[in-house]
């Protein structure tokens, strides 16, 4: 009896691969299409444009190039600054958050030590204090984006000096599962690194496989399944074997 009841187990459980095998969603990469950014006019601040007002940019194009940071970022603390700059080089992020800490609550509309202040508690694996950092980061450089009444983006603001922040939050949207806002600001950072910047090479930058492999996984889970299959697609054309986005295909 126990060889009938294995056998009869073996073969169910075989069908229930066989049928798993089935259903695993096929994925066409010829016909995948860019999704528009959602805004309708989007503004680079920080960037040395090569473009006019109200030209369309397409994959690869360049927009312009960073413009040069400030020499001296803080009036009162850019010792300070400096110090946390080459104690997040070295790791010590505890250290970094130590000095900065009391520097943001004293200027406190500074976007580099906010900036500096909120990647040190991402390091230090305090996300929830790193969030609250970079949602202040951005009230002060995206002040100026508004919204549409359905809420929809009409002006996008896009400060090409803190790209990072905006791939952070992202990241951070996509583990509280606000994948809309995930998006929104995984494609801040991911656009722009396409557009705007002229030593981009995708096949040297290997942190935009994370980022189109998370814009994958937002919108398997906002169900849309043609911008899902596009950065699918793109994951698996940077990184064949990926195994992490195959989870999220639709």
């Amino acid at each position: 009896m126990r060889k009938i009841i294995l056998i009869t187990t073996c073969i169910f459980c075989l069908n229930i691969q066989l049928q798993s095998e089935e259903t695993k969603p096929s994925l066409d990469c010829t016909k995948t299409v860019r999704p528009s950014f959602p805004a309708k006019i989007v503004r680079m601040n920080h960037l040395d444009s090569t473009q006019k007002v109200g030209d369309r940019l397409e994959a690869g194009q360049i927009a312009g190039t960073m413009s040069a940071l400030p020499e001296v970022v803080s009036p009162l603390f850019e010792s300070q600054y400096r110090k946390a700059e080459q104690l997040y080089s070295e790791k010590k992020f505890d250290e970094v958050i130590t000095i900065l800490e009391p520097t943001v609550k004293v200027e406190k509309r500074n976007p580099f030590l906010w900036n500096l202040y909120a990647r040190a508690l991402y390091a230090a694996k305090r996300k929830k204090e790193s969030f609250l950092a970079y949602q202040t980061l951005l009230s002060i450089n995206d002040a100026d984006e508004t919204y549409n009444e359905d809420g929809s983006p009409n002006l996008v603001i896009i400060d090409v000096w803190f790209l990072e922040a905006y791939w952070k939050i992202s990241s951070i949207y996509l583990d509280q599962g606000e994948y809309a806002k995930s998006i929104f600001y995984n494609r801040k950072m991911l656009d722009i690194v396409t557009f705007a910047n002229k030593q981009y090479d995708p096949n040297n930058m290997i942190y935009n496989v994370t980022a189109l492999s998370y814009l994958a996984e937002a919108y398997y889970f906002l169900n849309l399944k043609e911008p899902n299959n596009y950065y699918a697609c793109e994951t698996l054309k940077l990184d064949p074997n990926n195994q992490y986005v195959s989870q999220f295909i639709l």
